[in-house]
């Protein structure tokens, strides 16, 4: 199920919240900022972590500079928030005052965004506005650098790229989009594949098109020293081919409920994750080792089923609320018991984290998925965490639930393979 895509709804809720900024005369790759922007020196330590202007993009798509201009002995802020346009906003800016507390800024005005220091030029960046949840990873940027003419800013640290694959449909060859987030330094690097879910119903054609990853995870997955792989499957995103994971004989209706085409359309997805896998393996800055393998949703049992088939390849799987069928489908229990049994031929620990009042899949129905999984002979650790917004199907966008059973999980695969 779709979680943090670029879409004009949450690009909507983002300009909504943006108070009424007066006309600018400073565009820095389409982002306005007001005339008068200014940063005031910087004399404490506190005023060095935080003074100056900040350069990123919201789930990697729209432009975003934070420029915090001022900031008090209290840790009282002034700053500037300023987002790019796309075809469904205009660019705009506002001024906000903020708060700092150890090390996060908060803006709070109808909506919330906390930036968090994760280095003293690096910010991660969280937006929330009831479901509405967005992620951005801020780097600093010398203010008069990027307001002079011509100035170039590289917005986000992951990068699409087109996978070639041995996939062919209709007599074409097929590839697969992929974004890239890598580490610091040389490499090569271990691999970790994480995988998107549907697109809720399957109705919405529009959301086909939607790149998706999760920008917490992957700077999470960064620091300790993986090279994370967003791989979208045929017809998602920017990959060629047809979209086809289990549609009704009449794909307006969207996916079905029949158990063997359910099934026949996750085989599919299993194919494309495959070639996915295949092609990134062949690149110089990944290593021969094991693999690590997660996912949102749909993503999550698929990459359960993926450890089944291939457990040679796999040093853990980490499953965010993982389900191929929402309950509003009968067979729901017998599609997604189906894949997690095929799961269980991995012999190593999994971690599966889900949440409570999840809009597809109750707490109740995800314990019996497991249970089958384990009765099946898998191994794993079941986790349940209440959910900030009340959906706990959005349990990967609060990365304070998940960071330290995720880092203890890792630790434990790192251990394995020591």
């Amino acid at each position: 199920m779709p979680f943090l895509r670029r879409t004009a709804l949450a690009a909507l809720i983002l300009l909504a919240s943006l108070q009424t900024g007066l006309a600018a005369d400073v565009v820095v790759d389409g982002v306005p900022l007001p005339a008068d922007v200014a940063v005031a020196p910087a004399e404490t330590a506190l005023q060095r972590q935080w003074v100056g202007a900040w350069t990123g993009a919201w789930e990697g798509s729209l432009k975003h500079i934070l420029v915090v201009e001022t900031i008090a002995a209290d840790g009282t802020a002034q700053g500037v928030y300023a987002i790019g346009g796309n075809s469904s906003i205009r660019p705009r800016w506002s001024r906000h005052k903020a708060a700092v507390s150890g090390q996060s800024l908060t803006i709070s005005d109808g909506f919330t965004v906390i930036y968090e220091a994760k280095s003293k030029d690096a910010l991660q960046a969280t937006y929330a506005r009831g479901e509405i949840r967005s992620a951005a990873a801020m780097a600093r940027a010398d203010l008069a650098a990027i307001i002079a003419p011509g100035s170039s800013v590289d917005w986000t640290s992951g990068h699409s790229i087109l996978l070639e694959t041995d996939l062919v449909e209709n007599g074409k060859p097929i590839r697969l989009e992929a974004v890239i987030f890598k580490p610091s330094g040389a490499g090569p690097f271990p691999l970790a594949v994480v995988n998107h879910g549907s697109t809720g119903s399957g109705v919405d054609t529009s959301r086909f098109g939607q790149t998706w990853y999760n920008l917490p995870f992957a700077s999470f997955l960064n620091e300790r020293g993986w090279i994370v792989a967003f791989p979208q499957r045929r017809g998602r995103g920017r990959s060629d081919g047809l979209y086809d994971e289990g549609f009704a004989d009449n794909r307006n209706a969207g996916y079905t409920c029949e158990t063997e085409k359910s099934l026949a359309g996750a085989d599919r997805a299993l194919r494309d994750l495959d070639a996915a896998v295949a092609s990134l393996r062949r690149r110089p800055d990944v290593t021969g080792s094991r693999l690590l393998i997660a996912g949102q949703s749909r993503g999550g049992v698929l990459s359960m089923a993926y450890a089944g088939d291939h457990p040679e390849q796999i040093a853990g799987v980490i499953n965010f609320v993982g389900g191929w069928m929402g309950e509003g489908c009968m067979n729901a229990p017998l599609i997604n018991q189906t894949l997690f049994k095929r799961a269980a031929r991995f012999d190593r620990p999994t971690l599966w984290l889900y949440g409570r009042n999840d809009s597809f899949y109750s707490i109740a129905h995800s314990q019996s998925n497991f249970a089958a999984f384990r009765a099946a002979g898998g191994k794993g650790e079941f986790l349940e965490f209440d959910v900030p917004s009340g959906n706990g199907h959005y349990v990967m966008g609060y990365s304070r639930l998940w960071s330290a059973p995720v880092a203890g999980y890792l630790d434990a695969v790192d251990d394995a393979f020591k």
